[in-house]
This record gives structure tokens, C-alpha cells and sequence, in this order.
């Protein structure tokens, strides 16, 4: 074995077992569209102070929407994850 490969190997866990190649159910759609929807871009040109405002909050809005989509997600997986074992 040359020396470039068994750095590569070196300490991957991984290394020499065969993967068990998993199938995962789709993502449910109501999971798919909450990460698609996006806060639109602000309109070139000067703001004003409301308009500041009012996109600050809904990017905070989008942001906790997609943190609880994200969550949703895992918890989708890891149900389906611990059934399979």
C-alpha cells in the first residue's frame, strides 16, 4: 500500500466496511414548501425606518419558520431511523 493511501485511510472509520445503502422515505410536502417559501428582496433605493423595520421582522418570522421546518425534519427522519433498527 503506498504511503498516500494509508494517510488516506488513517483513521476513517469507515475504512473497509461496506455501507448499507438506506432508503428513506420522501420528504412529506408540507416540509418541502415551508423551505421554499423566502422572504422577497428589498426594493433597491433608500428605506425608511418602517420599511426597515417591517423586513427585519419578516425575516425573523422566516427564520423561526425555517428553524421549526428544520426541526420537523429531523424529528421525521429520526422517527424513521429508530423504527428501522
Amino acid at each position: 500500500m503506498s504511503a498516500l493511501a494509508a494517510l488516506t485511510l488513517t483513521a476513517c472509520a469507515t475504512s473497509g466496511t461496506k455501507l448499507q445503502p438506506t432508503t428513506l422515505p420522501p420528504i412529506p410536502a408540507d416540509i418541502r414548501v415551508c423551505f421554499d417559501l423566502i422572504v422577497a428582496a428589498p426594493k433597491k433605493g433608500a428605506m425608511t425606518k418602517k420599511q426597515v423595520l417591517e423586513l427585519v421582522a419578516s425575516l425573523k418570522l422566516s427564520e423561526a419558520q425555517k428553524v421549526a421546518c428544520g426541526k420537523r425534519l429531523i424529528a421525521f427522519y429520526e422517527a424513521f431511523t429508530h423504527k428501522a433498527k
